[in-house]
């Protein structure tokens, strides 16, 4: 296994995290090939009580990857090797290729849901005090609408941004406050009638954004995060608050 530490994490709790994932081997059909587990403590003076946990492992040609946070090294990779037993389950109903059944999301977002706990609170920053990070999206490619929703609840996302393979349109799937998902399109998009596992529903703005208007829209309403095209490139992208208080910018590759 190749692991990662960042920051003060007791021996203890790093041993006990390796060994969450070093366990997973018995829940496969096939054998764990490599895994990689990266702890650090979650950002932001108020969260010094949290740590996250993101986890990848290859299994019989498919890489799994997860992320959870949680108050202890030990409790948040224990939350991604739930995680990635439910995808190993998958894998080995279906051999992948059931992944993205509606049945089998299904029943992985009434497992979700039953766990679900709210995140840990954001540091406090005013909004002259942002700054914006940018970082890539986790998407590994253009993406079907279900593909993506696995991918939000496997990764534990709040959404989740990528390239839809049926029109080519940066889009996101979210939880929404009543712990269904829904997929947010640009307007006039032909991804109107997707329906079923989600709710589908057009961005709120009918042209592309600059991300000075973007960003102005984050300060004055504090949304939980806001998707628009953006003017410079015409490219679908995410502006949210990240934990640390700063804002996050998710842009597709």
């Amino acid at each position: 296994m190749e692991l990662t530490v960042r920051g003060v994490i007791p021996r203890h709790e790093v041993d006990a995290a390796r060994a969450c994932i070093a366990g997973l081997g018995r829940y496969a059909r096939h054998p764990v090939i490599a895994a990689r587990l990266a702890l650090f403590p979650a950002a932001g003076l108020r969260l010094r009580q949290f740590h996250v946990a993101h986890a990848q492992i290859l299994c019989h040609g498919h890489v799994l990857a997860a992320r959870a946070v949680g108050p202890s090294a030990a409790a948040a990779a224990d939350g991604a090797a739930q995680r990635l037993r439910r995808q190993l389950s998958r894998l080995s109903e279906a051999e992948v290729t059931k992944r993205n059944e509606p049945r089998v999301i299904q029943r992985a977002l009434r497992d979700l849901v039953g766990e679900h706990r709210a995140p840990p609170p954001a540091r406090t920053k005013s909004p002259e005090q942002r700054e914006i990070v940018p970082r890539r999206t986790y998407a590994p490619g253009p993406e079907p609408t279900l593909a993506a929703v696995a991918d939000l609840l496997d990764l534990d996302e709040r959404f989740h941004l990528f390239s839809h393979v049926r029109t080519d349109e940066d889009v996101v799937v979210h939880w929404r406050d009543d712990r269904s998902i829904a997929l947010l399109y640009p307007p006039g998009s032909a991804l109107a009638d997707e329906t079923g596992i989600v709710v589908a529903s057009p961005s709120r703005y009918s042209a592309p954004l600059a991300l000075d208007t973007a960003r102005a829209e984050m300060d004055m309403l504090d949304h939980r995060f806001l998707y628009f095209v953006h003017a410079d490139d015409q490219r679908g992208k995410v502006l949210y608050l990240r934990f640390d208080g700063d804002y996050g910018l998710v842009q597709p590759w």
